[in-house]
């Protein structure tokens, strides 16, 4: 996929390769324009999400996994992911694997998982990725890095923290804005290819306190993909404050709706 309208922002990136770090939106484009950038190889090219995926999270993805052949449940599992060798896989482009280990809470029955593992998974998640982004402040820098950040940068991290700061030195911070009309897209895209997500935990329980009020008060009552896009559609909303708050402290700022790719 090619970008086929360089803005004056982006063609300004490829005039000098340097350390850069992307934030935004989960599915705004961050890997799309990285893929665009960094066609000469002039960087080292670091996916946050695959990190986690594939060295951060590694263990417990493969334990959870692991732990359904007891149930006979791996083979379908794996055929449903389109992955036939999951220790293989994990480190290539897919996210599938850490989106099923995330999951959804709810009904078992219904593909869910117990709301406290749910927890406990968000949990490993969290570190994961603090791991993650502040292991990208001691990569050697002889050549330079192009770190795209996940879509849960914003929940972590804000102006003003010691690590935001610190990769403000060393990186170029460029951060992709969201339009309404591209959230929607993003919601729609949920529905149909769904990411893996991580919640703050005080949303988390407000969210979840809530639906499984009106569901019925019991975990079992929650249809695991109704609350999902439930919950999905409230916090897209509270990330847009955040990275909008986030993007006032970037060094550059674009529009995702003026990279246009075929």
């Amino acid at each position: 996929m090619k970008l086929t309208c360089v803005t004056p922002e982006v063609q300004s990136l490829l005039s000098e390769p340097r350390d850069i770090l992307l934030i935004g939106m989960s599915g705004i484009g961050k890997t799309l324009l990285s893929s665009f950038l960094n066609q000469s190889g002039a960087w080292r090219y670091v996916s946050i999400d695959a990190q986690i995926q594939g060295q951060y999270l590694r263990k417990q993805i493969l334990d959870a996994f692991n732990a359904e052949v007891s149930k006979g449940a791996m083979l379908s599992k794996l055929q449903e992911l389109g992955i036939l060798n999951l220790d293989d896989e994990l480190c290539k482009d897919t996210l599938a694997p850490l989106t099923s280990y995330l999951g959804m809470p709810g009904d078992p029955d219904r593909g869910g998982i117990e709301f406290n593992e749910y927890v406990k998974r968000q949990n490993f998640h969290r570190q994961a990725e603090l791991t993650a982004v502040e292991d990208l402040l001691s990569l050697d820098s002889s050549q330079p890095v192009l770190a795209d950040s996940s879509g849960s940068f914003c929940e972590l991290f804000a102006a003003g923290d010691p690590t935001f700061s610190a990769l403000k030195n060393r990186f170029l911070i460029v951060s992709l804005r969201e339009n309404d009309e591209l959230v929607q897209n993003l919601i729609a895209r949920y529905v149909e290819n769904p990411k893996p997500i991580y919640y703050s935990p005080d949303l988390l329980s407000e969210y979840w306190i809530e639906y499984s009020a009106k569901a019925g008060d019991r975990a079992r009552d929650v249809d695991p993909k109704k609350f999902a896009l439930w919950s999905y559609q409230k916090l897209i909303s509270v990330r847009r404050d955040k990275f909008a708050a986030l993007a006032k402290h970037s060094d550059i700022s674009i529009s995702a709706a003026d990279l246009r790719y075929a």
